[in-house]
């Protein structure tokens, strides 16, 4: 009987040390850079993230969440503990990035919790022999081109015009750029733009490393959509 109730002793000690780690702080720095890995601005007013644990999620603006300097370097703070909910190395930490600068950025990462209860320098470059894991996160601009039969046909976005026309990539400055209703000015008589509209946001594109290409034709990553119409007869009651 002795033998039993300690071992039932002991198996309640390991089960609330487990759960005392699960919910143990632990700060988790990340990286953010521009898109050629070149350190940020110390200005991050016009910068937010959001991170998510399972099916929580905390932005910039949480206790314990926000921006770090170090070393010339800017870092997204994230507090573990204050998720609320259980965490174990190995679960995946979620984070999203945007920036409205002069240009509208964009940044995603996963990161998988490694072992142990030490801060976490996630993309924080190698120093003294020292090695830190993962790669920083890079904020990409967001690259829309509209495709048509002829170059040059204006865009509208949610009926209005604008300065984007059919041929020509545009980076977007702002989100509304790249959110809304897509159409194009009508067609010539007897004829409609199949399809007649896209719906779009952000989260409609995709990244690639030749988003854009410079003016002296080198490839450059960023995220990307290309929108496709096509000119075809109307019907016959149209």
């Amino acid at each position: 009987m002795r033998n039993k109730w300690l071992l039932t002793v002991l198996i309640m000690i390991a089960c609330l040390s487990l759960w005392s780690q699960s919910n143990k702080p632990r700060v988790l720095y990340v990286l953010i850079c521009e898109a050629d890995g070149g350190s940020l601005l110390n200005d991050t007013s016009k910068l937010r993230f959001f991170a998510s644990l399972f099916n929580v999620t905390r932005d910039s603006n949480y206790y314990d969440f926000g921006y770090y300097h170090a070393g010339g370097n800017l870092y997204a703070k994230i507090q573990l503990a204050n998720f609320d909910t259980e965490w174990y190395p190995g679960d995946v930490v979620k984070l999203e990035f945007t920036r409205q600068d002069t240009l509208y950025t964009h940044g995603l990462i996963e990161i998988v919790v490694p072992e142990g209860t030490e801060t976490i320098w996630w993309g924080r470059p190698n120093t003294q022999g020292k090695d830190y894991p993962g790669e920083p996160v890079r904020l990409y601009p967001f690259i829309l081109n509209v495709e048509a039969q002829d170059p040059g046909i204006p865009v509208l976005i949610n009926g209005k015009a604008t300065a984007l026309v059919t041929g020509t990539p545009v980076t977007a400055k702002t989100k509304d750029d790249i959110t809304g209703i897509f159409s194009l000015a009508p067609p010539p008589s007897g004829w409609r733009w199949e399809p007649s509209k896209y719906v779009l946001t952000p989260r409609d594109f995709e990244f690639s490393e030749s988003a854009s290409t410079d003016a002296e034709g080198v490839s450059r990553p960023g995220w990307a959509r290309t929108l496709e119409f096509r000119l075809v007869p109307s019907d016959p009651e149209g």
